[in-house]
């Protein structure tokens, strides 16, 4: 999939503005990734593609990775086209599945399973169908699970706090469980404020 140089430097922009407008810091729990791999991230907020193109730029996803964005979505904000995004339809479309396998042959895949922003605090996650089954198409492919979680202490901006779980071919649980167990994870460090572990961004 080819990155617009343009459309990287303008969203480059306008994702930094954003992010440092709304939130006073970015905190990120690491992890070591194995390629090959899916990455898989919660939904709860429009600015999870943001944080997401952050661990990016910053060099903490693989380089050859391109994301699934909701085709109404990429209606709405066309920016995000040509910077390494591919449309998913609600059902998804047979042809956006072919997409997808044919983009995995070469990059890593990063998608946002529940399909649409439901609030963290909810549960159970919410898994557009199908999902398990289009992931089962690679067995070999290792699951880095992105969890994000927003909160806001003694700031008019928020707070963002960010791990990244890798999860082997080998002991790779449902799309749903694996979701549910780090986002509860991260949620129980934010509260906890344990902070050791954490990188912050600025």
């Amino acid at each position: 999939m080819i990155r617009k140089k343009s459309n990287l430097f303008f969203f480059q922009i306008g994702q930094r503005f954003m992010m440092r407008r709304m939130f006073q810091t970015m905190k990120v729990n690491l992890t070591t990734i194995q390629k090959p791999c899916m990455v898989v991230v919660n939904h709860s907020s429009f600015y999870d593609s943001l944080v997401l193109f952050e661990l990016f730029k910053r060099g903490y996803l693989p380089s050859n990775i391109v994301a699934g964005m909701s085709a109404d979505g990429l209606k709405k904000f066309p920016l995000f086209k040509g910077i390494g995004t591919f449309p998913i339809s609600k059902p998804i479309k047979v042809s956006e599945i072919k997409q997808m396998y044919a983009l995995a042959k070469t990059n890593t895949i990063a998608l946002f399973p529940q399909g649409v922003e439901e609030h963290q605090e909810k549960r159970p996650l919410t898994i557009q169908s199908g999902m398990d089954k289009i992931i089962s198409k690679f067995p070999q492919h290792g699951i880095v699970y992105i969890s994000i979680y927003y909160s806001y202490t003694d700031s008019l901006k928020g707070e963002v706090a960010c791990r990244m779980d890798y999860q082997p071919a080998s002991k790779r649980t449902s799309i749903q469980e694996g979701m549910t167990y780090y986002l509860d994870c991260l949620k129980a460090q934010v509260i906890a404020t344990e902070e050791e572990r954490f990188v912050r961004l600025w």
